[in-house]
């Protein structure tokens, strides 16, 4: 998969299934997690453990987003992204 489908990808996965906001169930702008894409793909080309993606997304969804969440919320999420380069 080249960069271009796997940020496509990415960025489908975080919009319809990780939402930590849930924006996307009042019709909110669908590049809301947009700026988190790239971040995510480094992890993924450097084959980190869904551990470390899912820390990513907790800290997205708690520091960047002022969420309060649990690392334990992004673990299926991570698992998911994590099999886009497997």
């Amino acid at each position: 998969m080249n960069k271009k489908e796997l940020y496509t990808k990415v960025d489908k996965i975080l919009w319809d299934e990780w939402d930590p906001i849930g924006v996307n169930d009042y019709g909110g702008p669908d590049d809301e997690y947009r700026g988190y894409v790239p971040s995510i793909i480094k992890l993924l080309e450097e084959n980190a453990y869904e551990s470390k993606i899912a820390n990513l997304l907790h800290q997205h969804a708690n520091v960047n987003m002022g969420l309060s969440s649990k690392l334990a919320d992004h673990l299926e999420i991570a698992t998911k992204l994590k099999t886009l380069t497997e």
